[in-house]
């Protein structure tokens, strides 16, 4: 596809974006219609998966996944069989483990799906879904490989309102001061919440954003602004970004703490990362925010990172999401540890499978995700997200959802992984030297550290980066406490920790750490070149 055609559908694609506005607004659901929407979609799932499975894949040549069955020597009849037999979960385990599944690395183009009998070369784009309409192009955060590009219509976002107008309700937020530190376009999660919160009718009252609008690329710019002035056409409001990097936290904690009353402190939707970032500033300017809701996505949010919300006075919910599926999974307000969410199962079907990491056969119970709804941008057929969890089933009770959405996932881990000397250590062996062991010894919060790994020369180093703000660190006490802390992970740590000592990998670099572009701090980051 030429530049030229690329921008022409582009630009048919923002022209539709912007004409199915007044529909998409036009119609405000209360929540008891939200509530039966996602009651009756769950209930025709089994039947969605199979019309999915006949359009988008048996019907549709160029899919990968065509090709995956056939190679399976799987038909539609079989698919239909197995439906009947399993259920949804059940048909997707047996398809996963008769091959038909999607590695994190094929489904981003960056490797050929190769199969007994097949090796076929993919894009990114080849999964991109027949049935929905291409309108918002959003990026992915690019914490994993390069951002990607997405498109998301507003019939997922009209879908995906029913969730949020539940969880909004459930937490007053739907009458609370609403902020956004999110980035904005070509950023996606910052204009999807607040055209959600714009079809509720509900405000958004400030949108701190960690890019500048237009920055990295004028025609979001001009998009977003579009977006905005449609949007007050139409009677509903969406507020300019403003441009707030991850250092002037202190800026989104006044806002926090000017807004604060008592029955009706303010709600913030942001990363985790971000959330420590302000109540960190809160506390050292002995700014009031207690009662404040934290809401976020984007990256784990682990017990450290819920301590520091919790030691300001707040309260902290974390979603579940990609980009390419929308909502995973929807914070539960009767959590049995800290990211606990309610799988959103009308609209996405997960499996666990264990996953090898590595060479050394560690392996974890990694996720993989299957899209239900023909309005999702991507088809995602047993697609490995790169994170592994706890899946229950439990009630609740917590009422954000019908009570059918009965399976839970918590302990949502990365399982990227350091790699240097042939050794590796896995990003859930390391969560709790960074946001525990560190902070302890040497001060400081979870975000003021992070790993990266980087070629220097022809080899590979490990740079444990240390931000200028903590004072007085002594690097070989740093490299001691760390190599100690891997040794201690288990047998197989133990010997790469000695060869990562006898080697030299390990360097303590003072810097910020890096925050990437959709706002997130990954604890693991990977520097090409």
């Amino acid at each position: 596809m030429t530049s030229v055609s690329r921008g022409f559908g582009e630009i048919r694609a923002a022209v539709g974006f912007l004409r199915g506005l007044p529909p998409f607004l036009a119609r405000r659901p209360s929540v008891p219609e939200t509530r039966d929407r996602l009651e009756t979609q769950l209930a025709t799932r089994a039947s969605a998966f199979a019309q999915i499975l006949q359009r988008a894949v048996f019907d549709y040549p160029r899919s990968p996944y065509a090709k995956l069955l056939t190679s399976a020597k799987i038909g539609q009849r079989d698919a239909t069989v197995m439906l009947a037999q399993s259920g949804v979960e059940g048909t997707l385990e047996r398809l996963h483990d008769a091959g038909v599944f999607v590695s994190l690395e094929e489904f981003k183009g960056l490797a050929p799906i190769r199969r007994a009998g097949l090796d076929l070369v993919v894009t990114a784009s080849d999964f991109d879904n027949p049935l929905s309409a291409r309108q918002y192009e959003a990026r992915t955060g690019g914490s994993v490989g390069a951002a990607r590009k997405v498109y998301v219509g507003l019939d997922l976002l009209d879908h995906e309102s029913s969730y949020h107008a539940g969880f909004w309700s459930a937490t007053s937020a739907d009458t609370r001061p609403f902020a956004l530190w999110l980035p904005a376009p070509p950023g996606a999660v910052g204009i999807k919440n607040a055209l959600i919160r714009a079809k509720l009718g509900q405000r958004v009252d400030r949108w701190f954003s960690q890019n500048r609008p237009g920055d990295a690329s004028p025609r979001h710019g001009i998009f977003a602004r579009a977006t905005q002035v449609a949007v007050a056409a139409l009677g509903a409001h969406i507020p300019t970004p403003e441009y707030t990097p991850a250092t002037d936290a202190l800026r989104v904690a006044q806002w926090l703490a000017t807004v604060r009353s008592p029955g009706a402190p303010g709600v913030l939707v942001t990363t985790p990362s971000s959330a420590v970032r302000t109540c960190a500033a809160a506390l050292d300017s002995a700014l009031n925010v207690s009662g404040s809701l934290f809401v976020m996505v984007g990256e784990p949010y682990t017990e450290s990172k819920a301590e520091t919300i919790r030691s300001a006075g707040c309260g902290g919910a974390s979603h579940y999401a990609m980009v390419e599926a929308g909502m995973i999974g929807l914070a539960c307000l009767a959590p049995s540890v800290s990211d606990d969410v309610h799988l959103v199962s009308d609209k996405v079907a997960t499996i666990q499978r264990e996953w090898p990491v590595g060479t050394s056969g560690s392996r974890v119970p990694a996720l993989f995700h299957t899209t239900l709804l023909p309005a999702s941008p991507k088809v995602m057929l047993n697609v490995e997200s790169g994170d592994c969890s706890t899946l229950e089933e439990r009630d609740c009770g917590c009422g954000v959802l019908p009570n059918a959405f009965r399976r839970h996932l918590h302990t949502i881990r990365s399982y990227e992984k350091l790699t240097s000397e042939g050794m590796h250590f896995l990003g859930t062996d390391l969560l709790g030297l960074l946001e525990q062991v560190l902070p302890a010894r040497f001060g400081g919060r979870s975000t003021d550290y992070q790993l990266m790994e980087r070629e220097v020369g022809g080899l590979t180093r490990v740079n444990l980066v240390v931000s200028p703000s903590i004072a007085r660190v002594d690097a070989d006490e740093v490299v001691r406490i760390t190599l100690d802390y891997l040794r201690q992970r288990g047998v197989g740590q133990r010997l790469m920790a000695e060869v990562w000592a006898t080697s030299g990998t390990l360097q303590v670099v003072r810097e910020v750490p890096h925050v990437t572009a959709a706002a997130k701090l990954p604890p693991l980051r990977k520097v090409l070149g």
